[in-house]
């Protein structure tokens, strides 16, 4: 595990990048636009940038997914424990708030397969939501290593 720890870091940190970084064009830049055209258009721009992040950004996050467990496997396991140190506090909340962001986007995927309707929440605020603890992640991911 040691020897890929690097590699599992670097593909970790720039697809989280990229994912936080649509997310943060969604809700601030392409948000701004929403009624600045008319409904078909609208409706088109919708339809296009859902088309191509319905193809990365499920693939993404379970890379993120994984290469986040291979990195946790360093800091939490049978010998090091679980929540011994501050280190591994902070990581657990980080995991619990990333288990919160692929849950929305599972269900998210369960609606779109099963031809549900969206509810509200979800597609009026869930990347908000997702922003915020996208955020909050990447601030304990700092702290774990300063503690």
């Amino acid at each position: 595990m040691e020897a890929i720890y690097p590699y599992a870091n670097i593909i970790h940190l720039i697809l989280a990048i990229i994912f936080l970084g649509y997310v943060f064009t969604d809700v601030v830049m392409i948000s701004a636009l929403k009624n600045k055209f008319t409904k078909e258009t609208d409706k088109e721009i919708n339809q296009t940038l859902g088309a191509k992040s319905f193809k990365i950004f499920p693939i993404s996050l379970l890379v993120i997914v994984l290469t986040g467990g291979m990195m946790m496997s360093k800091y939490i396991n049978s010998n090091a424990g679980c929540c011994e140190t501050t280190l591994q506090k902070l990581l657990v909340i980080k995991i619990v708030l990333a288990l919160i962001i692929a849950s929305g986007v599972l269900f998210n995927l369960f609606i779109k397969f099963t031809g549900r309707k969206k509810p509200l929440f979800m597609q009026e605020h869930f990347h908000k939501v997702v922003l915020v603890l996208g955020f909050f992640i990447v601030v304990l991911a700092k702290m774990m290593f300063n503690a």
